[in-house]
């Protein structure tokens, strides 16, 4: 299915593997994409921005490989993963731009990387709507 294997397609692999074994992909994907969205935050959490660059990018890839031979699956695999992103971002909040805000210390908390999870989190949501199966 792949061309080249990497670390991003083998997550990829494994979450619909782990989605495959917890949801009854035969019904309609709405029934069962809020559930793979939980399997494929766990292949999410803990990645920097880059390797979220990448896995973003290998699940559109097999989003639209698998729309042809099955819809449903990449239809609910597009959902689960769009539930998911907007989980993460709602959990990390609001992260200010650049420092501007008058209250520093609340964003205390957020580093760059925080806020570069953040951009490629909207980035990886943008380019899901752009995706028709």
């Amino acid at each position: 299915m792949f061309k080249v294997r990497s670390e991003a397609h083998g997550r990829v692999l494994s979450a619909v593997e782990d989605i495959k074994s917890c949801c009854e992909i035969g019904d309609y994907y709405e029934e069962w994409s809020d559930i793979a969205a939980s399997s494929i935050q766990a292949f999410l959490e803990d990645l920097t921005a880059e390797q979220l660059d990448d896995t973003c990018g290998a699940f559109r890839e097999y989003i639209t490989e698998t729309a042809e031979e099955n819809p449903n699956l990449a239809n609910g695999i597009k959902e689960a993963l769009t539930i998911c992103l907007n989980e993460m971002l709602d959990y990390i909040g609001d992260v200010p731009d650049d420092g501007d805000s008058e209250d520093e210390d609340y964003y205390s908390d957020y580093d760059g990387e925080t806020s570069r999870l953040v951009d490629e989190m909207k980035y990886a949501l943008a380019k899901l709507t752009n995706i028709s199966v």
